[in-house]
Parts: structure tokens; sequence; C-alpha cells
């Protein structure tokens, strides 16, 4: 299903959730949706009711009565849904806004629906959504998420969902983007207030295997995920080697010369066991470091993101103008409201919040990778040379290289 909106200026504001009515019991007039081009009156009139239904179940909104568009083009004589005119419709019914559009035949895809948002006051689409929907999706049962979705739309309300997490095994942690929501019991795991959109489900224990899902919440969404952990079985431990048989007189026997063979396998022995724990060192710091770098990338994007939610509502000075105020394109503009200016705080805390995480992600995954690195190197560091090719061990070699094309370096390896 597609989804194309176009959103005004008060609507775009509230994307993360607040609202686009300042107050509380903002009236608000559903009209009967215009059933046009092939799109049968049945289905108008079930969006109509599911549309209903939504907004007076909405706190802060008090649904008033409402009439059909068809009707209120008629009697207030405006076929073009002129703002003059649908103003004086909101009037008469006691509204202070209007909610209403149509619905027409979309071919083999279902039905086009088209809602606007209306503000009596100031006579002016507050903002508006056209979305494609399904024969299955028309009927009332089914229309409860599209209706949700379209309104969150309309109003910028976005309402929180929540998740039950069913299966897996008793004990194990979940974390929803990231941050920890609690461990699974007998029951599974209710969590609530998460926000409308699509978050990364994790779901883990020790000694079983790592269960990861997407899910997408729409606004007021209850979703059930079903996940699985299967049991890994533990990797075998090195065999020990038998212990070696003592010599019959260990005080007569000479000193093992450093080129003696037995002195030789010690030494390689040894390196190659501090090799291969630098590896793995240096393997585990990098694998820190990409969770560090990944934290200061995730909260960077969630520091933009609350900044392109700010910018429609900052305010500059512009004399000479009939509000005194521009936004940063030089267009006059009205100065934020009460509430609007909390919203701006809030997110504004919000976003310094992820700064700090950001750069807190940045620094350790800065600081691992660069440990990493040194030990990588070290790992595979030249032994002297003096030593035996079996002494050395694996070691790291540069050497110039010259060609036609230019000097170069050239790296190998010695086993």
């Amino acid at each position: 299903m597609c989804l194309m909106t176009g959103v005004g200026a008060a609507a775009t504001s509230f994307l993360s959730g607040g609202p686009a009515f300042a107050g509380d019991n903002v009236t608000v007039a559903v009209l009967g949706l215009e059933a046009g081009e092939g799109a049968p009156d049945s289905v108008a009139v079930a969006i109509t009711e599911s549309l209903r239904q939504r907004v007076s179940a909405i706190s802060g909104y008090r649904l008033v009565q409402g009439r059909d568009l068809v009707e209120v083009k008629l009697v207030f004589s405006c076929p073009d849904e002129a703002p003059v005119c649908m103003g004086q419709a909101a009037k008469s019914l006691g509204a202070a806004r209007l909610i209403f559009g149509s619905v027409k035949n979309g071919g083999a895809d279902g039905y086009s629906v088209t809602l606007k948002l209306f503000d009596a006051e100031k006579e002016v689409v507050e903002s508006w959504t056209t979305d494609q929907i399904s024969p299955d999706q028309a009927s009332p049962a089914a229309l409860r998420a599209p209706v949700q979705k379209w309104i969150a739309t309309l109003t910028g309300r976005y309402l929180p969902g929540t998740l039950h997490v069913l299966g897996g095994v008793v004990g194990a942690s979940v974390t929803i983007d990231g941050i920890a929501a609690g461990v699974l019991g007998a029951g599974g795991l209710t969590i609530a207030n998460v926000a409308a959109g699509t978050h990364e489900l994790v779901v883990s224990k020790p000694g079983y295997s790592t269960a990861k899902k997407s899910v997408t919440l729409v606004s007021g969404d209850t979703r059930e995920v079903a996940v699985e952990l299967t049991a890994v079985e533990p990797p075998l431990g090195p065999v020990e080697a038998p212990p070696a048989e003592t010599a019959a007189e260990p005080a007569a026997t000479a000193p093992l010369a450093p080129t003696e063979p037995g002195r030789a396998e010690l030494t390689s022995s040894g390196s190659r066991g501090a090799q291969i724990a630098l590896i793995v060192t240096s393997a585990a710091a990098l694998v820190g470091a990409g969770v560090g770098l990944g934290v200061g990338i995730y909260y960077s994007r969630q520091v933009n993101k609350a900044n392109s939610l700010l910018d429609p509502f900052r305010r500059y000075s512009c004399p000479g103008t009939a509000t005194g105020y521009c936004d940063q394109k030089g267009n006059v503009k009205d100065p934020v409201t009460d509430d609007q200016a909390a919203w701006m705080r809030q997110t504004k805390s919000l976003g310094d919040r992820y700064e700090k995480y950001q750069w807190i992600g940045y620094g350790i995954g800065g600081g691992l990778l660069a440990t990493s690195a040194v030990l990588f190197y070290l790992s595979f560091v030249e032994a002297p040379s003096g030593a035996t090719a079996d002494a050395r061990g694996t070691s790291l070699h540069f050497a110039p290289v010259f060609s036609h094309e230019g000097p170069g370096a050239m790296a190998f390896m010695t086993f």
C-alpha cells in the first residue's frame, strides 16, 4: 500500500508526537466522505464512521455532529470547497476543525482515499493525505489500522503502541533499538509506550542463538511478535597433552643452548600463543569499535532528526513584516504558540541528550579502533634477526617496490 502525504505548516511540526491542536476539548466535525468515480457509497460511509469513532477516542478532541460533504457543498454553495464557505459550514456545526474528503475507484488496487484537515478560524487546510486501500480493507473491521494512520498524519498525534514478545526462553534479555526493555517470563514480555514506526527487536541469552526482528507499529497499534531461540552446543575444550616423562638424572642434564631444538620449540610455542592472544584481543576490540561507532552514528541521526523537526518552528526577527517573524528561508511566519514552544523545548532537550550519546559512542569506538590496530600490528611484529625460523614464528614484513609505474610498498608474512 503506497502513501502520499502533503502536510501543512501546522501538522509538520508535530510528527514526533505532539498534538496539532492547542488546548483541550477541541471541537472536530467529520463530514461524510464524498463517493465518486465508481466508488460505492457503502465504502464512503464505512470510512466516515471509522474516522468519527477514531476522533472521539482521542483525548483532548470533542466530536460534534457533522453532515455529508455533498450536503455542505449544496447548502453553503461551495462546490470547489472554497475556504470561506467551508469556514461558514464549520461554524454552523460548532466545530473548530473539519475533516472531509472523498473516496474514488482506484482500479485493481482498490480505492483511493483523500482526506483534509481544515482550520475554521484561519480558513485554511492545515494538512492532507492521500492513500490507497484494497477492497479487503474497505470493511469496518479492517479500516481500523488505516484510519489510525490517517488521523495521526492529519493531526500529527502519533499514539504509542504495545509489543507482546512471545516464545523464546525464560530469562532471555530483550532490547528494542539497542535499549534494554526487560527479560522474558513464562508468558513472554509486554513492552508498552512504544513509539509508532519501525523498531529493531533483539532477544538473546547466553548458550542460545540470538533472535532479531524488525517490527513496524502504526499509531496506537498492538503487535504480537513470536521469537525462537535455539540452544547452541558449547565448543569442545582443548585436549591436554600427556605429562612428559621425568628424566632419570635431571641434575646432570646440561642446560640447553639457544640453538638447540628443544629451546627453539619452547620459544616458538610461546611466541605463537602470545600472537594468537593478541589477534583475538585485536578482533574483540574491533568488534567493540564497530558497536561504539554504530551507537555514535545512530544518535547522530537522531540529532539530525530532532533538528529537522525544530527547523520549521525556528523564528527570526523580521522588522517591517506583519508578524515581525520569519523562518530560515525568509518567509513571514506567525510567532510560535505556548504549546509549540513547550514542544520545542522538550525536543531540544532530547536532541541535546542524543548529541551527548553520539560523542560518547564515537569516542569509545575511535579508542577501541586505535587499540585494535595497535594490537594487530604487535601480533605480527617481526622477530629478532638472530632467532631461528622456528623461533621467529609468524611475522609481517614490508619491502619497497620500484616499477615503471612508480615506487610502492609490498607486505608479506613468513611462517
